[in-house]
Parts: structure tokens; C-alpha cells; sequence
């Protein structure tokens, strides 16, 4: 399926950021979310898109029931899908870049990018679900985060 551009593995992984980024209590909030990035949505494909990424409704700390990934459903690493399969998004700054991950993937993903750019970088921090690289040079963290994008997003997602 296409959609204003974007394929269906695109449209999922969206969908995952929106969650784990935004504060959403019902589908129709989610669904106004998507369509200002992607243009028409149905609520028949956001109901799949939640149960695809197996949400779950939880509590916060402001006694709202919102919407959550359950880490159960996270993809798990095999064989058959590369490690690069676990970064969701790469965007930048004018003086960093972030890699999100899977939850628990950014160890692994910082490792890979630290022993394989490391000419480029000056220092990677790793948390639970997100890469912080700190490039060299600040004029070139436009470059660095195109390279990661084409290395990790593009090459590594191409067979689907």
C-alpha cells in the first residue's frame, strides 16, 4: 500500500514514534496524528496498525489511560533480520544526531556505528531506545546523518 508516499513498513514505524513520542488516549487523536503526516487515514487501518504493533492501553502518571507498545510485541533479532531492522528513525541537529531504536537495540546499533564511522564522530552515547552521536565537525552533521540514514534505513530495509 501507498499512501502519500510512503509504504506500509513506513507507515507502521510512524505510527510506533507517534505512540512512544505523543500522549494518545483514543484512535481518533492517532488518526489526526497520521493524517497531517500522510494524508487520509482510515480508522480500519489504524485499528490494524495497533494491533500490528501490539499497543496496549496503560496508565500515566496524570491518571490518563494513552496508548503504549508492549514489549512483548517488540521485533526480536534473527538471522533473518539484520540488526539495521531495529532503527526506527535517524533525524539531526545542527549539532547531533539521533537514532531511535526498538527498545534495547541501541547498544547494539551505537556499537556498529561507533566501529564503522568512527573517523566520523566524536563520541556515541547509547540509551535504552535512542543513539546520541556527536559528530567531529558540526558542519558536517547534515552529511553524517544522510550517511546513517542511507546506511541503516535505506540499504538495510531495501528487500521489502
Amino acid at each position: 500500500m501507498e499512501r502519500k508516499g510512503i509504504t506500509e513498513k513506513e507507515l507502521l514505524n510512524l505510527c510506533q514514534r507517534l505512540i512512544t513520542q505523543g500522549v494518545y488516549t483514543n484512535q481518533t487523536a492517532l488518526q489526526q496524528a497520521l493524517a497531517k503526516r500522510v494524508g487520509s487515514i482510515s480508522l480500519a487501518t489504524i485499528s490494524r496498525l495497533l494491533h500490528q504493533l501490539g499497543v496496549v492501553k496503560i496508565q500515566n502518571a496524570r491518571g490518563q489511560r494513552i496508548y503504549a507498545i508492549d514489549g512483548s510485541h517488540q521485533p526480536s533479532l534473527t538471522p533473518q533480520k539484520p540488526l539495521a531492522e531495529m532503527v526506527l528513525d535517524i533525524v539531526s541537529s545542527e549539532s547531533f544526531v539521533l537514532v531511535q531504536t526498538a527498545p534495547g537495540y541501541s547498544q547494539a546499533i551505537a556499537r556498529l556505528i561507533d566501529c564503522q564511522h568512527a573517523e566520523d564522530i566524536l563520541g556515541v552515547v547509547a540509551g535504552n531506545d535512542n543513539v546520541w552521536i556527536a559528530p567531529k565537525d558540526c558542519q558536517r552533521t547534515p552529511q553524517l546523518c544522510r550517511g546513517l540514514r542511507n546506511w541503516l534505513l535505506d540499504e538495510g530495509k531495501s528487500d521489502d
